[in-house]
């Protein structure tokens, strides 16, 4: 009794915790319903013995729907190419490149398609006898693809009549060749029209810059131009000129200021005339020369990165020139919008370097006339203080000694300014006959100015824009096509045989498609009830108790040996997780229950009760607590007796009651007849006190029970005893079902020792957990 009471009392402290944190760790419905993709083996497993039949007889419905409703199709197809001849000019005339990918939107296009549904003549086509459904039909059967090169291209078109393929077909590419040609000429009438005003307005360009040439050269040489000197030549004069006009622009400078400083003669009566006698220029009075605005821009265009920013302009200028020379401004309308605008930054960043050069000219021309004048006037200051320095020795002197060498001095004085000046005057003569000699040669040949240089450009310009315009209309003139830029290689004709004698591609999906339908049905009714198929699948649920052991399936009849060998294996794998576990190695009163019938409870609860008894050596009772539809005496094969409704209503003994036939091992009490409610028979306290009674005999009590959800009462057996297993079925127990079977089990107060999961095949016991046999002795394996 109390050894009883410490294992009731135990199996609250040590089940319930665990199971209670498996609740609260429990996923959520949601995610204990997650598709598990071992669950369509399971339905194959289970639904094919009907759903192959019913699968193949929708198969071949849907493939008998097919071939009804099938009727051939015919494709005719017709053959165009890019035309790629020409006269001389190739590349002048538009030639159409990968056929297939540019002109497959201007056969979808409703200017090519209008033309063929308007025709009344086509109606008679199958695809285009409905009005309403003609369009739609017309461009799905219309298929446009590449003909083996990118200048090829093959229009295809599907009907059911072979002749209407072809027509359709044929008026299809008619009308794209008619829109195809209209545009080319088109096109070509444009370019000529914008053309001709064009070589109209550089003739007269052209015409104008010649009268502009030839009267700069009448103005400047004297004679046409052809009659100039060579243009290094001219060059090399014109800087001879410039320079013997510098030299001579300085001697006259330095004879000017030679007159201005020894013009008057000294005075000979006193030392303030004396004084006065030599006058210099002061050095206040000598003015800085003027910066002329010729010389500041001729140092502009000299700037390197003025004339740097200058070429840019011009090479830009000389882009956007030729690319309206080769009528390329409206098919590169981005790129010449693009080179205008660069144009335009090209000449602000001109006028901005200008405006930068010009700062930087007018400051070096300044320091140049600045030195110039610090030059001359540190000269000034050179004379003032010789003069100043003559006039104090001659105050020393006497009067007559100072008259007499000022007079020596003033003739010495006058003598070598006579002499300086006609060497100056001289040097000044010949520089001159030099500067007149070259500016008569330079006038005799011919040299050109910078403006007659400019306007012979512009008129080399001009006339290369006007050759070129009039060679573009040359060429337009001499490639202008007549067969337009594609045409036509093969015409369609009505096509032999269809596209496919028989819809096999269809035959093929609707009856694979009729055939799984079965399976699916199956596959979502498995998917919804969520049947147990493996050990692993249950215990990842995390709210069922953990799996103890795992029996083999009961072979029918006298089955195979091997197949009996294994589930006597299981059952005794079973019996030694259950007592040599540590919560459950003491229990002497095991209850085996299931969530409904059918689930292998009282095929464990017999072969569990044998293997224990063959274990231990001690007699252990069988009891039949399935009153309502008892099968362990049908098992053995024994009478049903009193059973244990007769204990239990106290019209038998436990002695009386028990059948003993079967040895010394092994003792069955049946269930006995049904005389009242099972309710009222089995009730906690009274099944307590049977199970006391039962324990004083037997070492061991193993009761099997009705299925806990059907019938109350066996939950009042399983909190009587010391441990419960749940036994489950494999790909037949509902994972709902078991969750609420363990659930009413906890709440009851039953100690749930874990799960017996049965059902599994003998090969698939031997995979997972070997076969490791054992050889017994004839008489004993009988």
């Amino acid at each position: 009794m109390t050894q009883h009471l410490n294992h009731q009392g135990s199996r609250t402290s040590i089940v319930g915790p665990p199971r209670a944190k498996a609740a609260a760790n429990s996923p959520s419905n949601d995610a204990a319903k997650a598709f598990d993709p071992w669950i369509i083996w399971v339905t194959f497993r289970r639904c094919w013995p009907w759903a192959v039949p019913v699968g193949a007889a929708l198969a071949g419905i849907a493939a008998f729907v097919v071939m009804q409703g099938f009727v051939p199709e015919y494709r005719a197809s017709y053959l165009l190419e890019s035309n790629e001849d020409y006269v001389v000019f190739k590349g002048v005339m538009p030639q159409v490149e990968n056929l297939a990918r540019t002109e497959k939107s201007l056969f979808q296009n409703s200017i090519v398609l209008d033309p063929v549904l308007a025709d009344p003549t086509l109606r008679s086509a199958p695809s285009l006898s409905d009005p309403n459904s003609a369009e739609g039909k017309l461009r799905k059967n219309l298929s446009i693809s590449s003909g083996g090169t990118d200048s090829r291209l093959v229009v295809s078109y599907t009907d059911t009549d072979r002749e209407a393929a072809a027509m359709v077909c044929n008026a299809i590419v008619d009308s794209y060749l008619r829109q195809r040609d209209s545009f080319d000429d088109t096109r070509v009438n444009n370019l000529e029209r914008w053309l001709e005003p064009e070589i109209q307005r550089w003739e007269q360009e052209v015409d104008e810059r010649q009268k502009r040439v030839a009267a700069l050269s009448q103005k400047t040489l004297g004679y046409a131009p052809g009659q100039s000197v060579d243009r290094n030549d001219s060059e090399a004069h014109m800087s001879r000129v410039a320079a013997l006009r510098s030299q001579i622009g300085d001697l006259k400078i330095e004879l000017a200021l030679f007159d201005a400083i020894v013009e008057a003669p000294l005075p000979l009566d006193s030392d303030e005339s004396l004084a006065a006698a030599t006058p210099a220029i002061a050095p206040t009075e000598i003015q800085k020369q003027v910066i002329r605005e010729r010389d500041i821009e001729n140092g502009i265009d000299a700037d390197a990165k003025v004339r740097a920013a200058k070429a840019v302009v011009n090479r830009y200028t000389s882009i956007i020139l030729d690319i309206e020379v080769k009528d390329m401004v409206r098919i590169s309308r981005d790129y010449y919008n693009d080179m205008k605008k660069n144009l335009e930054d090209a000449r602000d960043k001109l006028q901005d370097e200008r405006d930068l050069a010009r700062t930087r000219v007018e400051e070096e021309l300044q320091r140049v006339v600045d030195e110039d004048y610090r030059q001359r006037k540190a000269v000034a200051e050179r004379t003032l203080a010789w003069q100043e320095e003559q006039q104090k020795k001659q105050q020393d002197l006497s009067k007559q000694e100072r008259k007499r060498a000022q007079e020596r001095s003033q003739k010495a004085f006058a003598k070598e300014r006579e002499k300086s000046r006609k060497a100056m005057v001289a040097k000044l003569d010949v520089l001159q006959t030099q500067y007149n000699e070259e500016r008569e040669r330079l006038e005799q040949y011919g040299g050109m100015t910078a403006e007659l240089r400019f306007a012979n450009d512009e008129l080399v310009v001009a006339s290369g824009v006007l050759t070129k315009l009039r060679g573009r209309v040359a060429a337009i003139r001499t490639e202008r096509r007549q067969d337009g830029a594609v045409r036509t290689l093969a015409a369609a004709t009505p096509p032999k045989a269809p596209v496919e004698s028989k819809p096999y591609k269809k035959l093929v999906m609707a009856s694979a498609g009729a055939f799984v339908i079965p399976f699916l049905l199956g596959l979502l009714w498995e998917f919804k009830v969520q049947r147990l198929t493996d050990a692993e699948s249950h215990d990842k649920t995390g709210l069922l108790a953990p799996v103890v052991g795992e029996v083999s399936r009961l072979p029918a009849g006298s089955g195979s040996r091997k197949a009996r060998r294994v589930f006597e294996e299981s059952i005794d794998s079973l019996r030694a997780n259950l007592f040599l576990s540590v919560d459950t190695r003491h229990t002497r009163s095991i209850a085996v229950v299931s969530s409904m019938s059918g689930e292998g409870k009282s095929s464990v609860a017999s072969q569990l009760a044998l293997s224990m008894a063959k274990s231990t050596g001690e007699t252990v009772l069988l009891v039949d607590g399935d009153l309502r539809r008892p099968d362990q005496h049908e098992i053995f094969g024994l009478e049903m007796g009193p059973g244990l409704t007769g204990v239990l209503s106290d019209k038998s003994t436990l002695d009386d009651a028990v059948d003993k036939s079967l040895g010394s091992l092994i003792h069955v009490l049946p269930a006995g007849p049904l005389s009242a409610s099972p309710h009222r028979l089995i009730s906690p306290k009274k099944f307590e006190t049977f199970v006391k009674e039962a324990l004083e005999v037997y070492q061991y009590v193993v009761i099997d029970t009705a299925p806990v959800l059907a019938a109350g009462e066996s939950l009042a057996i399983a909190s009587a005893v010391d441990s419960t297993l749940i036994c489950v079925m494999r790909d037949v127990s509902l994972k709902e079902n078991v969750v609420r079977t363990t659930r009413r089990l906890e709440a009851a107060g039953a100690c749930v020792a874990g799960t017996v999961f049965s059902g599994v095949s003998a090969r698939q016991y031997g995979y997972r957990y070997g076969n490791y046999h054992y050889a017994l002795p004839d008489t004993m394996a009988t």
